[in-house]
């Protein structure tokens, strides 16, 4: 992405989601392998994001002929594409819903130190950049004959969620999302990690990534449906900081709280597939419960 052809100081909805339209290039994906388990294909894929680094991910295809509802599935961090395999593996076999499960810049070990020099500038083109990226993986997931663009969902886990969120505001084809453990801040995020942030450096990094803070864009949902989902015992972030999250979200929205840290637990795992096999397989508007 050459970042010269836009002007970030004057960001806004509108125009992130003009850049993201924009950025058309190839996507080239590449299968490295393939495993099957149950007739379910597990496709060990990598794809170009919009820099031509290549993105792996897992595509998880149900057997039959389809075409399927389909997932979208962005890890928290630390996590990889392992961390929501077996989620997509059972979604596949038990509800013939395919899936990309995609591998984050933040799971590599070269992300800290790009944070760290970008931190005081150009962080946030590159947070466009894999904003853009997950844009190009919800394209690759629609484009296949056994997938059914119209019934696509998104599942976020902490900054997988942030991400999901500005998602909200920008792409139509999601039909539902799931953000787990989130918040609409990436300020929150820097100060949980470098609790020392403060004072005018704090000011400066707020200001930078404001533009771009998904409590900005989950604002402008007008028709996909939001599922929240938080931990009672998170010590990551204060309650306050997720009541805010949703509370900023339009009105096809739910919060569930669980008895369980920030990597939630198995009854927000059985809440999240039943949410996805209901929304994604919901024709009409009927209402959240």
């Amino acid at each position: 992405m050459k970042n010269e052809k836009y002007n970030f100081d004057l960001l806004t909805v509108a125009n992130l989601k003009a850049i993201v339209e924009n950025e058309k290039s190839p996507i080239n994906k590449e299968e490295i392998g393939v495993e099957y388990r149950n007739k379910i294909a597990i496709h060990d894929i990598a794809y170009d994001g919009v820099s031509q680094e290549k993105i792996r991910a897992y595509l998880v295809e149900p057997s039959g002929e389809g075409p399927f509802a389909g997932v979208i599935y962005v890890h928290p961090s630390p996590g990889n594409r392992e961390t929501f395999l077996e989620e997509a593996v059972e979604m596949a076999e038990r509800n013939n819903i395919a899936s990309l499960v995609i591998e984050a810049p933040w799971a590599s070990e070269e992300y800290v130190p790009k944070l760290m020099e970008l931190f005081h500038g150009g962080l946030r083109e590159w947070y466009i950049q894999i904003v853009i990226d997950l844009q190009r993986g919800i394209d690759l997931l629609a484009s296949f004959s056994w997938v059914d663009s119209k019934r696509l969902g998104y599942v976020g886990h902490s900054f997988g969620a942030l991400f999901g969120g500005i998602l909200v505001g920008i792409d139509p084809r999601i039909k539902t999302y799931v953000l787990m453990a989130g918040v609409g801040s990436f300020t929150d995020v820097a100060l949980l990690n470098m609790p020392d942030l403060a004072n005018e450096e704090l000011e400066n990094f707020s200001k930078m990534m404001d533009p771009i803070d998904p409590i900005h864009y989950i604002t402008q949902a007008s028709s996909p449906s939001l599922f929240f989902q938080f931990g009672r015992q998170d010590d990551f972030y204060p309650e306050k900081r997720f009541l805010e999250y949703y509370e900023a979200a339009r009105d096809q929205k739910k919060m569930e709280w669980y008895d369980a840290d920030h990597y939630l637990n198995e009854d927000a795992l059985n809440d999240r597939v039943d949410w996805l096999v209901l929304k994604l397989n919901q024709t009409d508007n009927i209402e959240i419960v």
